[in-house]
């Protein structure tokens, strides 16, 4: 597994990898999933994906549903399927809340309630609705409402609608253990903080540079703006800026802002887990060698 926040190489890492381990690689990305979301998202390009197998992206309709333990099904009988052909898996991406329905399991809670889903998607659709809807999770569970930003809809909805539907928080199901396990290697990527700034800036400029509100618009033309990858970081603020509702130059400070914020969120997620081969990534050939030895043990 490579991990690390966001800008630091994992993806490029995951290719090298395989080429030198027979490895195929597998997406654990949120957004790479969604077909057509690209540049935002940082997906590999075409080139790259062809020269050594990779799963799990462009796999799903921005219009459908895809969650947690989707992911978490659809990669184990993948991972599985590599396993069985000699092959080693190597799963890279940023989402990590995926890698968690992976590796430990998620809770068995209530199914989807549409009733009660849409009523709270009328409410997040009013003036200040997001932040009156996470008021009212910080009230019913206020241990979710801390790990949730007001501004993740799908995440508020779920919470709230467990809520509703089961008269107890989310926070409160236990995890049933571990899931999917053999992962052998954690691998996590890191920089000195004014390096990693430095790259996450230059990222998101580039994906503005690169086309990042025409794909959108495109997208857009296509598909509903509900669609839940819309809300994900450059596109929800691609989104605006077509609306004329913000500025081209303060979509790109907030991309950035919110782009650092994830990073963060990544680093602390990491340093609360066991067993993470931390490498620094300031020099690609280093962080490269450093991996290819962990990985041949």
């Amino acid at each position: 597994m490579i991990a690390g926040p966001t800008g630091t190489g994992k993806s490029e890492l995951a290719v090298r990898l395989a080429l030198a381990r027979g490895g195929e690689v597998v997406n654990y990305d949120s957004v790479q999933v969604y077909r057509g979301f690209d540049i935002g998202s940082a997906k590999p390009a075409t080139a790259v994906r062809a020269t050594v197998p990779h799963h799990l992206y462009d796999m799903v309709s921005p219009e459908d549903e895809f969650n947690a333990a989707d992911f978490a099904r659809v990669a184990q009988a993948v991972i599985g399927d590599i396993q069985s052909r000699g092959a080693l898996p190597i799963l890279a991406g940023g989402t990590f809340f995926y890698l968690r329905a992976l590796l430990s399991g998620l809770p068995e809670m209530p199914p989807r309630d549409d009733a009660v889903r849409s009523r709270i998607r009328a409410i997040f659709a009013r003036r200040r609705g997001a932040a009156r809807l996470h008021r009212w999770l910080s009230r019913v569970d206020p241990v979710s409402a801390s790990r949730i930003a007001a501004a993740d809809r799908h995440r508020v909805e779920r919470a709230l609608e467990v809520w509703v539907t089961a008269g107890r928080p989310i926070s409160s199901w236990q995890r049933p253990g571990e899931a999917m396990p053999g992962i052998a290697t954690i691998i996590a990527l890191r920089l000195p903080r004014e390096e990693l700034v430095a790259r996450l800036d230059a990222r998101v400029d580039a994906m503005f540079a690169g086309g990042l509100i025409e794909e959108t618009r495109e997208l857009l033309a296509r598909h509903p703006r509900s669609a839940r990858p819309f809300a994900s970081i450059g596109y929800r603020e691609a989104v605006a800026v077509i609306d004329g509702a913000l500025p081209l130059d303060e979509a790109i400070a907030e991309v950035r802002r919110r782009t650092r914020a994830y990073a963060k969120r990544q680093m602390t997620w990491l340093r609360s887990e066991r067993n993470v081969h931390w490498i620094d990534a300031s020099d690609r050939e280093s962080a490269f060698a450093a991996a290819t030895r962990l990985t041949e043990r």
